[in-house]
């Protein structure tokens, strides 16, 4: 069922956007289909049953697609994530890891005091 469900989704999208692409919006004076005198339809006409089979079709495209969710997430028991590790460490207290933490009152290292370290070096070496 699902199957044939999805093969209908496809048409009706088809459908809808070859409607879609047919219709001429406002100001446009000159649509795909309006030709010149042997048209069968005038463009008053046109647009009338163009744009009711264009809201009849997105009735069913959007019905077609609540319906497929529902039956998906019916047959769906579990999620692809459930086996995933989380990725951050939970926050409440007792699962913060302390051991390698630094002490609140003590500095960040100095980014030059490598460099200063180094500069002592050399003079000592000359």
């Amino acid at each position: 069922m699902t199957t044939t469900l999805m093969i209908f989704q496809a048409a009706v999208s088809v459908l809808l956007i070859v409607l879609v692409l047919l219709q001429f919006g406002k100001g446009a004076e000159a649509g795909l289909l309006s030709g010149g005198g042997e048209s069968i339809m005038t463009g008053a006409q046109q647009g009338n049953i163009l744009s009711k089979a264009t809201v009849i079709l997105s009735i069913l495209f959007m019905g077609n697609s609540v319906l497929l969710s529902k039956i998906q997430s019916e047959k769906a028991t579990s999620s692809l994530l459930d086996t995933e590790a989380p990725v951050a460490r939970p926050l409440n207290s007792d699962a913060i890891d302390t051991t390698n933490a630094l002490p609140a009152t003590k500095e960040a290292p100095k980014a030059d005091a490598k460099m200063e370290d180094k500069a002592a070096t050399e003079k000592k070496e000359k």
